[in-house]
């Protein structure tokens, strides 16, 4: 089975947690700074969502520590290419034809925007 990214909230906080201690805590500083966001989970509670995040494969936990295997910016990338996957059939062009709609751009934004294509074209060649 292919390997989801998508994050449910809790797991979300985790990772904004981890990112924001260099991307590694112990399990006891972890907790601890769950329960200063206003969490008042038990360890099995803790446990259960660390499980579901080494399952989606975006943290390890060697011993009793927790690291994130990947920066958020990696993961937002997996999330953006699994939805385009998903809904749009991995097109680009699918993606922004439903997300423009029936909306008309300025010819600012349309230059911004193919200065875009071409950069990522040119580093498509290159």
């Amino acid at each position: 089975m292919k390997n989801s990214y998508k994050l449910a909230a809790a797991e979300r906080e985790i990772m904004e947690v981890l990112w924001a201690n260099d991307g590694k805590l112990s399990t006891g500083d972890l907790m601890d700074q769950m329960q200063e966001r206003g969490k008042k989970w038990k360890r099995q509670t803790l446990n259960t969502l660390l499980t579901r995040l080494e399952e989606k494969d975006v943290i390890s936990r060697p011993r009793a520590y927790v690291e994130a295997k990947m920066t958020e910016k990696d993961l937002q990338q997996l999330q953006a290419k699994e939805i385009l996957d998903h809904f749009y059939g991995g097109k680009l062009n699918n993606f922004c034809a439903a997300l423009v709609g029936n909306a008309r751009i300025d010819e600012e934004e349309a230059a911004r925007l193919n200065a875009l294509i071409d950069e990522l074209v040119e580093k498509k060649r290159g």
